[in-house]
């Protein structure tokens, strides 16, 4: 269950940027994350790091990516999540 809840923003993600475009994606990317969040403090009363890192990093980039309207914020996502990760280990 834990790892759908992890997926079901990606899905949301790819779905949304399919149909419209990256800032629709990235909008929905946060809304699913937040969602995903907080569904999994409801079944499981418990939330890991990497899960926090993950959402705080999806708000950030995607945020700056609709403030800005630029697409590049929101690639640089993943690269900042693994080098952060990358910095934990």
């Amino acid at each position: 269950m834990k790892q759908l809840l992890d997926f079901l923003p990606l899905v949301a993600f790819y779905i949304c940027y399919k149909l419209y475009d990256i800032f629709v994606a990235s909008g929905a990317l946060i809304i699913a994350s937040a969602l995903a969040l907080i569904a999994t403090w409801f079944i499981y009363r418990k939330i890991e790091k990497m899960t926090w890192v993950t959402f705080i990093l999806v708000t950030l980039f995607g945020s700056l990516t609709l403030i800005f309207h630029n697409n590049e914020f929101i690639k640089w996502k993943v690269t900042a999540i693994y080098g952060f990760f990358a910095l934990a280990l």
